[in-house]
Order: structure tokens, then C-alpha cells, then sequence
């Protein structure tokens, strides 16, 4: 099968960890008090190691302070042990992000954007030699240096392989368990409804990048269903209280991670239905419609509590008429639609009218003098 092949020659970034240990020798000095993988990993993910405090009794670096590169805002600044950059590191560089598709001409820039600079800067440090970008039927694929030649993987299992190595290399040396005491959840739950916000990011939110990872370790893949239940609605808690502070993009990730956990068990209608609600506030009520079907899938109790959402997911997404049908459903119920329906009626106008009289059993008539559409019986 014939596929459009683009050389990554100037897109590569061979080599460039060990240029930046050659420009700033003190890098390498820190790389011998925390090793080069968390040296290294930090920068991709945005973390800018600025100093380093050792313990006098065992010549280990006992806390680090650092700086986050975020997009389009203010540095953060933050300290703690190593194995808490660790946990942030990991964290940053599981989350998912999202890449352009490949439209208009495949310069260097386009093909930047599609590949994604993160995994520009993990593939040489695991020693992937990325040499083209392949687009044919199957989707995007990179052709990568073996000993006999080529071979072709596609893209996102690139970045799931890069995923993997990077939890690996952060974390073999030392096992760890998920360490969020679940007896506090109910603490942490009730702290989520009471409005306790600090108290429930206190709690959970230095969990995070633990709980990420745990997923990828056998124990994390044996948890049972009400084991992960718990670690589910602790991280729903999570994604409540970082909503309320409008932490978009944090609140998401707590969201998408609580689902991982609770698959189809206990926990997951909660789940998706408070991940379906967060979408839609967050303006991408086209991605909410899907979880919030799911949880009323799962528990169909939630119907009354999902629907009006739905309708709005509808109406937002340019579906008026599956949106007209949730909204029928809630007027046969006595809900108050009237926001609803104004939105329904002007989208669909007289269609929804005729619609309307249809299913009771009227029909349209059209007075002949001046065309005002008027009912009549069956």
C-alpha cells in the first residue's frame, strides 16, 4: 500500500540532553544527587529544577525546589522530595494531549505539531530513531531504525511505548503502593460536599501522580471492583473540589483518571456522569454526550439527573431534534423546560410544531387568508 512518506531529518532532537549537560554544568552535578532520567524526564515535562537541598547524615538530596513552565501563563514554584518530582513528573507526562491533523503543506513545523514535541524529546533518550512520518489508510505511522531496515509503528503506540518506559525508568528501583489511606475517604467525600476544597486537594492531590502510574503495575491491574470504587470516588472528590477553584484542565485529568479506575463497577455510573457534567461546563459539550449516556447506561436512576445535561449537549452540538425528543421526555415528566424549549423551538421552528401536534394526534391546518398554521383534531 502506497504512503506518503515525510523525512523527520529537522525534527529529530538527537542528542540534545547531553547538549544541555554540556551548557550548564551544574545539571550534571545534579544529575549524580538524583540520577539523569529525572533530570532529563523533568525538562520535557516543563519542570525546571532550580536548586537542591542534601541531608549532611546520609549525603542524599533530601528536598528539591523547581519551576513549571506553564503555556500562556505565570511560572509555578514548588518544592519537595524527589520521589514528589517523580510523582509530578509522571503525572505531566501520562496526561493526554491533543495534536493537529495533517492538513495543507508537511513542512518541519507540521510535522513538529503532528509528532508533538514530547515525544520528539522522550524518543532519543529511549533510544527510538524516529526517521519519517507514513500517512496512508491506516492513519499516521513512524518509521523507526531497527537492525534490519525499517519498521513501522503507528503513532500512538509510539507515545503509549514512551509512557510506559517513562513510569518504568522513574519507578523501578522502587516499587511503590497506591498511599492514599482509603479510610479517609468518606473524610475526603464529605470535605467535596461541604465545600472544603483545600482540605480535599490536601489530601488527594499529592496522590495523583502515584495513582497514575499504579494502574501500569500488576498489583494496580489486580485491584478488584471495590477496591477501585474507592480510589474512584476520592478522585471524583478530587475533580469536584478542583472545578469549584476553576482548575479546568487539572479537574479533567482527575475525572478521566477516576474512570480508568472504576471501569464498569460500583463507582462508574458517579463517574461518568460527573465527568459528562464537568465537560459540559468546560465548553466541549460534544465529548460530554458520550459519558453522560454511559452513566445513565449504567444506573438508570440517573436518568431525571442526566437528561436536562443531555439536552443541552444536544442543543450545543447542533442536534435539535435528539435534543427535542430528551426534552418530551422531561415535559411528560412535569420538569420545567421552558430554557430548553425556547432553545429547541427557535432551532427547529415550525417543524417542531408539527412534530408536537403530530404525536397527539393532531393535524396542521393552514387558515387561507393570511397562512397562520392553526390545528385540528385527527
Amino acid at each position: 500500500m502506497i504512503k506518503q512518506r515525510h523525512p523527520l531529518d529537522g525534527v529529530r532532537a538527537d542528542g540534545w540532553f547531553d547538549r544541555v549537560l554540556s551548557g550548564v554544568p551544574a545539571l550534571g552535578r545534579l544529575c549524580s544527587g538524583v540520577g539523569e532520567a529525572l533530570v532529563a524526564l523533568s525538562l520535557v515535562a516543563g519542570y525546571r529544577i532550580v536548586s537542591a537541598s542534601v541531608d549532611r547524615n546520609t549525603s542524599a538530596v533530601s528536598e528539591l525546589q523547581w519551576v513549571r513552565d506553564v503555556p500562556d501563563g505565570p511560572e509555578v514554584q514548588a518544592a519537595g522530595t524527589p520521589d514528589e518530582l517523580r510523582d509530578a513528573v509522571i503525572a505531566s507526562l501520562l496526561r493526554e494531549e491533543e495534536y493537529p491533523a495533517l492538513r495543507g503543506p508537511v513542512d518541519d513545523d507540521a510535522l513538529r505539531a503532528i509528532v508533538g514535541v514530547r515525544t520528539i524529546l522522550l524518543a532519543p533518550l529511549f533510544g527510538i530513531d524516529m526517521r519519517a512520518l507514513l500517512v496512508g489508510e491506516e492513519g499516521i505511522l513512524l518509521a523507526l531504525g531497527a537492525d534490519d531496515g525499517e519498521v513501522e509503528v503507528p503513532l500512538p503506540e509510539v507515545r503509549k511505548f514512551l509512557g510506559a518506559r517513562v513510569v518504568e525508568v522513574l519507578r523501578a528501583a522502587r516499587p511503590r503502593t497506591v498511599s492514599v489511606d482509603l479510610a479517609q475517604l468518606d473524610a475526603v467525600c464529605q470535605a467535596s460536599a461541604e465545600g472544603r476544597d483545600d482540605d480535599v486537594i490536601a489530601v488527594m492531590a499529592p496522590q495523583f501522580g502515584t495513582l497514575m502510574s499504579y494502574l501500569r503495575t500488576p498489583d494496580g491491574a489486580a485491584m478488584g471492583p471495590e477496591a477501585r470504587a474507592v480510589v474512584a470516588r476520592a478522585l471524583v472528590a478530587l475533580g469536584r473540589s478542583l472545578m469549584r477553584l476553576e482548575r479546568a484542565d487539572e479537574c479533567g485529568d482527575a475525572f478521566r483518571l477516576a474512570a480508568q479506575y472504576a471501569q464498569d463497577g460500583p463507582a462508574a455510573a458517579e463517574v461518568y456522569l460527573h465527568l459528562g457534567e464537568s465537560l459540559l461546563t468546560l465548553g466541549r459539550p460534544a465529548e460530554a454526550i458520550g459519558p453522560l449516556r454511559r452513566a445513565t447506561a449504567l444506573d438508570p436512576t440517573l436518568r431525571a439527573t442526566v437528561r436536562p445535561s443531555l439536552a443541552r449537549c444536544y442543543l450545543d452540538t447542533g442536534r435539535a431534534v435528539a435534543a427535542a425528543g430528551v426534552i418530551e421526555e422531561l415535559r411528560a415528566e412535569g420538569c420545567d423546560v421552558t430554557s430548553l424549549d425556547s432553545r429547541a423551538s427557535a432551532a427547529l421552528g415550525e417543524a417542531l410544531v408539527r412534530w408536537r401536534w403530530a404525536r397527539e394526534g393532531r393535524r396542521p391546518v393552514v387558515v387561507p387568508i393570511d397562512g397562520t398554521m392553526v390545528c385540528a383534531e385527527g
